[in-house]
C-alpha cells in the first residue's frame, strides 16, 4: 500500500509540473549560468565606424538569453545589459564588494543598458552635447532656465529632463529623465521613476535606473538623517520647488554617474 502510495505521490508531483524536459534542462542550464564566473568579452559596433566595444566581465554578469551564440568567450551583440544587485550603481552606498561577486537573483537586481550612438539621421556623424536633446525622436519644450542649466518637457506622462555636457566635473555628457509619479492620475504609469544616459567612448553610450530609497532595504537603505540625492529630487518636485535652484541634486547624480563611467571602462577597450 505504501509503495503505491508512493508511486502516486510522484505522478502527482510530475503532474503538477507541467514544464516539459527541454524547460526543465534550459532551466537548469540557467541557474548554471547565473553562478557561473567564467569571463566572456561581448563586442558591440559602432554604428558610425568599424569599432567595436569589447566589453569583458564574468558570464553571470549578462542575461542568459546571449550564451547559446558564445563561441570561444566571444559574442557581438547590437546592446547589452550589465546586471547587479539593485542597490550597487543608486549612488547610495556604493557596495563595492557585489560590484565583484555574481549577482544574487533572489534579490531585486538593476541593469546598465550599453549600445552604440545613433548618428545624425542622414549622416555618419554624432553630435555631442545635449546629445538627446538633439537625437530624440520626440520633442522637448523648455520648461525654465536657471543657473547656467534648462529644465524640459518631454515624450508623454509629464517626463521632465536636465541635460550636462561633459566638463571637468562630469566625464561625459548626461541626461537626467524624471517621471514624476502623477498622485491625482489612476492611470500614471511612472512610480517616479529616474532614468540616466550618458556617452561612453564617443561613440557609445549607456543607461540605467536611479531608484528612490523605498527599493532599498536592510544596510543599503538610508537613515532618515541621511541625504540622498535621488530621494532629495523627488521630493524637490513634491515640495514644487524648482530642480534648477538646487545644484546639489544633479552633482549627486554626476558623481554617481562617474562611478558607473569608470567601472564601465575599467573592464573594458575599444578595438579598431
Amino acid at each position: 500500500m505504501k509503495r503505491w502510495l508512493c508511486i502516486l505521490i510522484l505522478c502527482l508531483a510530475g503532474c503538477i509540473d507541467g514544464r516539459s524536459e527541454q524547460e526543465k534542462q534550459q532551466q537548469l542550464r540557467d541557474k548554471m549560468i547565473m553562478a557561473d564566473t567564467t569571463e566572456i568579452t561581448v563586442l558591440i559596433p559602432s554604428l558610425v565606424s568599424s569599432k567595436k566595444l569589447a566589453i569583458t566581465l564574468p558570464r553571470c554578469f549578462f542575461r542568459t538569453e546571449l550564451q547559446n551564440k558564445i563561441v570561444d568567450r566571444k559574442i557581438e551583440v547590437k546592446a547589452v545589459t550589465i546586471l547587479f544587485p539593485l542597490p550597487t550603481f543608486s549612488g547610495f552606498p556604493n557596495d563595492a564588494a557585489a560590484i565583484k561577486q555574481c549577482p544574487d537573483f533572489s534579490r531585486p537586481i538593476s541593469g546598465i543598458g550599453v549600445r552604440p550612438l545613433f548618428p545624425r539621421i542622414g549622416t555618419n556623424e554624432l553630435d555631442y552635447g545635449n546629445h538627446w536633446l538633439i537625437h530624440q525622436g520626440f520633442a522637448y519644450a523648455l520648461k525654465e532656465e536657471k543657473n547656467n542649466l534648462a529644465l524640459y518637457y518631454s515624450g508623454i506622462g509629464g517626463k521632465l529632463a536636465i541635460f550636462a555636457n561633459e566638463s571637468k566635473e562630469n566625464k561625459a555628457d548626461i541626461s537626467i529623465d524624471f517621471w514624476p509619479y502623477d498622485a491625482d492620475n489612476a492611470d500614471s504609469p511612472f512610480p517616479d521613476q529616474i532614468d540616466v544616459h550618458s556617452v561612453l567612448e564617443k561613440e557609445f553610450g549607456f543607461g540605467y535606473v536611479v531608484y528612490t530609497s523605498k527599493f532599498l532595504h536592510g544596510k543599503n537603505k538610508p537613515l532618515p538623517n541621511q541625504w540622498y540625492f535621488a530621494d532629495a529630487l523627488i521630493d524637490t518636485y513634491k515640495r514644487n520647488q524648482s530642480l534648477l535652484d538646487h545644484p546639489e541634486i544633479l552633482h549627486g547624480f554626476i558623481n554617481n554617474n562617474n562611478r558607473i563611467y569608470d567601472y564601465i571602462l575599467e573592464n573594458s577597450k575599444i578595438i579598431d
